[in-house]
């Protein structure tokens, strides 16, 4: 299942329709609602509010996720208008919202079957680009935090299939959230053609959980054991979050004095593997003990100890917080971080690295059982993460097949941060997937880069010896503009996948040198004694 920023790919052309909720009355008929707010969504809310302060301008600045899913059929307006109603009474988050009062804030909160839809009719787009722009804007607009309702839905018709497109502000939902809802709203649409119950399983509220984790949060104490984990890794970088290198962002000019990051992030996406490569890798990672999440990991920490020379391989890794089965295809934002740190000042080995993520990722989980914006508070830290990679296995999810086929996938909007970089990383039925986000960055031989630094371990590395061929280059910078990371003997075919210019920057460099290590591991033989 594809994961993107909405402008990566085109939508087929139709006639758009936009699907606005509305409560008669507006919120004042709306219930008070004592249900507390969670750590994560109180920030998202009181960072609009701070921007919109400082901007004059309206908005959340395009935080949101969203679905496109693809029905090979023509859209029957009165069967969406009953999916759409009944989905917002199916999950309360929809029919929530917060409002800040003063230094407090208020829940607001509305019953089953008190929301409506406004059906707009935008017009026929006979080319996608247009049709994007469009979509791209309106959800910018529909998504910001501070109003309700804080998401939209569209559909593209044609005359025989149709698209389902859903956004909404982060606070609403996550991830996982939407990789579960994919086969729950293509359940719902075929029940209502054929004039039947969707049986669905019941579903647990994320507004009671929020409630719940912040009660628990705000009665923790520094004695909490994520606010000594939390604290050790910070000291690690001098109390400050890891950040992978960029290109420096470009500094705000006199006509735009307010907004410190004008200029959106960029993004990629794409194939690392398919399924047999994948499989092999994670053969690997087993006979080294570990799993595929840890593997992933250990490329990674392998990767950056060969571009940036660093004895520790830092990064932040989002945790789900379903620690109940009511809570599994729930919508909302469960999601906590925790802190991953491996010690690479050896230059370890693939599968000693595989051991030491699968130690990290154990002691890890701690720093994700406190939110991390409570424990910032207890310890007087400011700032968030900067560097994320998150992994997903999205093979047992209802559907996964037929959404990684193409019939869903997960889009995001764009990201205005000037520092922050966040890798996701997707096994899926097909194989392994990335997306990544990160500031624009200038090609290397633009940054006056002469000699290598792309190339990461040859076989040495990855046949269990205790060092690196050659020891690591120290600074991703120093990498030549051709950029071309090989594994094989000079005589090999070049392996015909797609593949990722490592000259265009120092992100691509790191995500170029990850993909061919995994492929590099995945196309070698189990049985090898090398490994």
């Amino acid at each position: 299942m594809k994961f993107i920023q909405i402008r990566d790919e085109p939508i087929a052309p139709g006639g758009l329709v936009e699907w606005t909720p509305y409560v008669p009355g507006g919120l004042g008929n709306w219930d008070f609602d004592s249900r507390l707010t969670s750590h994560n969504h109180e920030q998202h809310l009181r960072s609009a509010f701070d921007y919109r302060v400082r901007t004059r301008r309206e908005g959340g600045r395009e935080a949101w996720l969203g679905l496109s899913i693809e029905f090979d059929e023509p859209l029957s307006i009165p069967a969406i208008r009953s999916v759409l109603t009944q989905w917002i009474d199916r999950h309360e988050v929809l029919r929530s919202h917060v409002v800040i009062k003063g230094s407090g804030l208020q829940r607001l909160t509305t019953a089953p079957g008190t929301v409506k839809l406004k059906m707009g009719r935008v017009g026929w787009y006979s080319e996608s680009g247009p049709l994007v722009e469009q979509l791209a804007g309106s959800f910018d607009r529909a998504t910001a935090p501070l109003h309700w309702p804080a998401y939209r839905f569209a559909t593209v018709g044609r005359e025989r299939s149709f698209t389902l497109l859903f956004a909404a502000d982060h606070s609403l939902v996550d991830g996982y959230s939407l990789i579960m809802a994919q086969q729950e709203l293509v359940s719902m649409y075929r029940a209502a053609r054929e004039h039947r119950g969707a049986n669905l399983p019941e579903v647990g509220s994320y507004v009671d959980f929020s409630a719940e984790e912040r009660r628990d949060a705000d009665q923790t104490g520094s004695d909490h054991p994520a606010v000594g984990l939390w604290s050790e890794f910070l000291a690690a970088g001098n109390g400050d979050m890891p950040g992978l290198h960029t290109t420096a962002p470009t500094a705000p000019t006199a006509d735009d004095p307010v907004d410190d990051a004008s200029q959106p992030q960029e993004s990629l996406w794409g194939v690392i593997a398919d399924d047999a490569t994948a499989n092999r890798f994670t053969a690997i990672c087993s006979e080294a003990g570990g799993t595929l999440t840890a593997g992933v990991l250990a490329a990674f920490a392998v990767v950056h100890h060969e571009l940036t020379g660093d004895r520790k391989f830092r990064c932040v890794l989002p945790r789900h917080t379903r620690d109940d089965a009511r809570w599994l295809t729930s919508l909302g934002w469960f999601v906590g971080v925790a802190p991953f740190c491996v010690d690479m000042s050896d230059s370890p080995t693939f599968d000693q690295t595989v051991a030491r993520s699968t130690a990290a990722l154990k002691r890890g989980r701690q720093g994700a059982s406190l939110p991390f914006l409570r424990v910032a508070d207890l310890i007087g830290h400011e700032g968030g993460p900067r560097f994320v990679i998150s992994f997903i296995d999205t093979r047992y999810a209802p559907g996964a097949g037929a959404a990684d086929a193409g019939r869903a996938k997960v889009i995001r909007s764009h990201s205005y941060s000037p520092d922050e970089v966040y890798i996701w990383i997707n096994r899926t039925p097909s194989g392994l997937r990335y997306s990544a986000r990160f500031p624009w960055e200038s090609p290397l031989h633009d940054l006056g880069v002469e000699s290598s630094a792309t190339d990461v371990p040859d076989r040495g590395v990855l046949a269990g010896s205790t060092a690196a061929a050659h020891p690591p280059s120290g600074n991703v910078l120093e990498a030549q503009h051709e950029g071309i990371i090989t594994f094989t003997d000079p005589g090999d075919q070049r392996d015909p996948r797609p593949d990722i210019d490592a000259s265009a920057g120092p992100v691509h460099a790191y995500l170029h040198g990850f993909a061919q290590l995994i492929r590099s591991l995945g196309d070698a033989s189990t049985f090898s004694p090398a490994l």
